[in-house]
């Protein structure tokens, strides 16, 4: 992290103060809200996926404005309203109330990861920006070791607690970036987009992103909220206390992996392979999957996410590079925020698997999720394989 300027530094440990801050309640989300206003597991994914639903759709905006104002204004911003919201969560009791506050908080957190991401690839040159990512999502990944085992422990003291502090360190994490440099200078630049429909239309026309964009959406199905269905499953196959003590496990096992590999896969990942990467990580995506299905106790429950962490460890960076590879100078916020469409998966996914939970025989979620994962797959090899072969 050394070789990095003093404002990538402090732009990645934003990142992960702001990783604890979500990790904190991220085991405990499901239950609280379950508690809190009354709601079965369908209902309460259908609440979050509503939340992320919309989120999501925001943020395609939220593109095109990281790309015409302030990267780090906007960031700092981001991180203001997202600890407001998780203040604010403690003391909604209505259920539309409850709703907004979980749109602004997702909007936040999705408006945070784009601007992020379009930072790096802003200031750094193409060479380091893999390596650069793979170290941040490891630098994050250490907050979802430390932040789950801290929010179960002080829940147990008082449930409302978790939110509280996890909203005091998402408006700490400002003071981070508030000391960078205002005048760190990018190293690639472009003219800003005229307007946002002018830049619809350009993504629209990119045939290939939207292919991916596609891909990444039924992937993200699979991993990009797996705490939230794998939550909705133990509520329905385990005790509450138990529920507890398998998601802390599981979501350390997962941090830890991705502390211990991330960086050297990411290290290993090139352009010219792009695909192979991306297929090798959606098969161990289908083998993790079949593992939770099969998992009678913590042993097999942990093998299964080691397994299922490894294709998130490939799929994540092989976004980022696809999209880095896509991308025009002026438009990175842009086409981060069309490829962070695919979070419509994860806001779909808790509503699709407490339907499958209340309707099907509780395993047949995982493997509902494997022929998902496979589609997914399938279109992003194809993108990449055809953008490997305009580039050659």
């Amino acid at each position: 992290m050394a070789t990095y300027s003093p404002f990538i530094r402090r732009l990645m440990l934003s990142s992960l103060t702001v990783v604890i801050s979500r990790a904190l309640v991220s085991p405990l989300l499901t239950l609280f809200l379950s508690n809190k206003l009354g709601l079965d597991p369908q209902d309460v994914g259908l609440l979050l996926g509503i939340a992320v639903f919309s989120a999501t759709l925001l943020s395609l905006y939220g593109g095109y404005i990281i790309d015409k104002l302030d990267k780090r204004q906007l960031l700092i911003l981001s991180m203001l309203s997202s600890g407001i919201g998780l203040v604010l969560l403690t003391f909604a009791q209505n259920l539309y109330l409850v709703t907004v506050v979980l749109i602004i908080s997702e909007t936040a957190s999705a408006l945070f990861l784009i601007g992020s991401k379009a930072i790096l690839s802003e200031h750094l040159p193409v060479g380091q920006r893999v390596k650069a990512f793979s170290l941040n999502y490891t630098l994050t990944n250490i907050g979802y070791a430390i932040g789950p085992m801290i929010g179960v422990v002080i829940a147990g003291v008082q449930p409302a607690a978790p939110f509280i502090v996890a909203g005091a360190i998402a408006i700490g994490s400002i003071f981070l970036l508030l000391g960078a440099a205002r005048d760190a200078s990018p190293i690639t630049s472009g003219s800003a987009p005229q307007s946002f429909l002018n830049t619809l239309m350009i993504l629209k026309n990119d045939r290939t992103m939207v292919l991916f964009t596609l891909g990444c959406l039924l992937s993200t199905l699979v991993h990009g909220r797996f705490t939230l269905y794998l939550s909705q499953y133990l509520l329905v196959t385990h005790d509450q206390q138990q529920m507890l003590d398998t998601m802390a496990a599981l979501l350390a096992c997962n941090a830890i992996t991705v502390i211990l590999l991330q960086y050297q896969i990411g290290r290993w990942l090139s352009r010219e392979h792009l695909r192979h990467w991306i297929a090798g990580g959606t098969a161990l995506f289908i083998v993790g999957l079949i593992g939770f299905s099969l998992a009678d106790s913590l042993i097999g429950w942990c093998v299964a996410m080691f397994i299922f962490t490894l294709g998130e460890m490939i799929i994540y960076p092989a976004d980022f590079l696809f999209v880095d590879t896509l991308a025009p100078e002026a438009l990175r916020g842009s086409y981060y925020g069309a490829q962070n469409l695919a979070a419509l998966g994860g806001g779909a996914s808790p509503v699709i698997c407490g339907f499958l939970l209340m309707h099907t025989p509780a395993p047949s979620m995982f493997y509902a999720l494997s022929g998902l994962a496979a589609l997914g797959g399938y279109l992003c090899f194809v993108s990449a394989r055809r953008t490997a072969s305009v580039q050659k």
